[in-house]
């Protein structure tokens, strides 16, 4: 995949550009859908390889005590939350001959209690993905309702500060549909996208002996900048942010060219966020950057980093961690 089908920014003057900037470096939400034939191959590369696994040589229960005959089946939620995961269950019934009649959307908000869908078709197969269709459901809705949680408390505030998830994704594409689904952005989709230059580049570059590894690292993704959405550099203290925002903005005036170039600041606190964010405007070097806050972000302190002023903050525990819906399916 090419970065030019992740979409450019055309150029603009600076002032006016952060919040087209913030949007293009995060906002993943437009490949993340079934029409997109490699976000398709991803979906089949797994779910189909789940199904394989489950099924293997066939289900030998129902083998033995059922027929071919006609069925109805409900699936429903015991919990409340934001529904994700219903495109693919219905892309999942249709390459099994099965029926799907959706009552409620992706992305929409879910009670305990609610009829989600109805599935008709030979009880075998519907018996054959229920497994794998309910994981899927409850993963993905899971995952929708945490970042949700995070965007919500966000919102209410009246912050600007966009909830981002992060490589962290077992379940690769299906993840990070459903952070965008929970009103949360995916990041970049995987290291082939977008340069994100890490704490362990920068010690590898040291043990090279190159005497200044951060204005080196940028220099070299500069240099490559068509082939990429943004640039980011994980700072680890103030110095180290200062340094890439000089090189950041060098580049970007010598170029004239304004591109996605992102700080992230690794570990700080909300009160470190603050006064690197000042530092950076005092020496007018904020205009050139993004900042990024990461690490040690969570749901009772998500607000305080949002108030020091970072445009995003990203949090892997919205997809290693967050708790699966309770969703069930039963034949009616």
């Amino acid at each position: 995949m090419g970065v030019k089908s992740l979409g450019r920014l055309e150029p603009t003057p600076r002032e006016n550009s952060r919040p087209r900037l913030i949007k293009l470096a995060y906002d993943r939400s437009f490949f993340l859908v079934l029409r997109n034939p490699e976000y398709e191959r991803s979906l089949e590369g797994l779910l189909v390889g789940l199904m394989k696994e489950d099924v293997g040589t066939g289900d030998i229960t129902s083998d033995a005590l059922l027929g071919g005959a006609p069925a109805k089946a409900e699936i429903t939620t015991k919990d409340d939350g934001i529904l994700a995961g219903g495109d693919e269950l219905a892309w999942l019934c249709g390459r099994s001959g099965i029926t799907l009649t959706r009552h409620k959307k992706d992305g929409e908000a879910i009670c305990r209690g609610d009829r989600l869908f109805e599935l008709e078709g030979p009880e075998k197969k519907i018996l054959a993905i229920e497994r794998t269709g309910l994981n899927l459901l409850q993963r993905m809705s899971g995952i929708a309702t945490e970042t949700h949680r995070h965007a919500e408390l966000l919102k209410k505030e009246d912050f600007r500060t966009i909830v981002a998830g992060t490589r962290k994704t077992p379940w690769g594409f299906l993840d990070k549909k459903a952070v965008t689904l929970g009103g949360g952005y995916a990041h970049r989709l995987g290291l082939f996208e977008s340069f994100l230059i890490k704490d362990n580049h920068i010690d590898a570059l040291k043990k090279h002996n190159v005497k200044d590894p951060i204005a080196h690292a940028i220099d070299k993704a500069w240099e490559q900048r068509k082939r990429t959405v943004f640039i980011e550099i994980e700072a680890r203290n103030l110095k180290e942010a200062i340094r890439a925002g000089e090189r950041f903005k060098f580049l970007q005036n010598k170029d004239k060219e304004i591109k996605a170039c992102i700080i992230m600041l690794d570990n700080f606190s909300p009160l470190g966020v603050r006064k690197t964010i000042a530092a950076l405007k005092e020496k007018k070097l904020y205009d050139y950057v993004l900042l990024e806050a990461s690490g040690g972000v969570k749901l009772d302190n998500i607000a305080q980093y949002a108030k020091a002023g970072v445009d995003a903050v990203s949090l892997g525990c919205l997809t290693h961690s967050a708790r699966a819906l309770d969703i069930s399916q039963a034949f009616v």
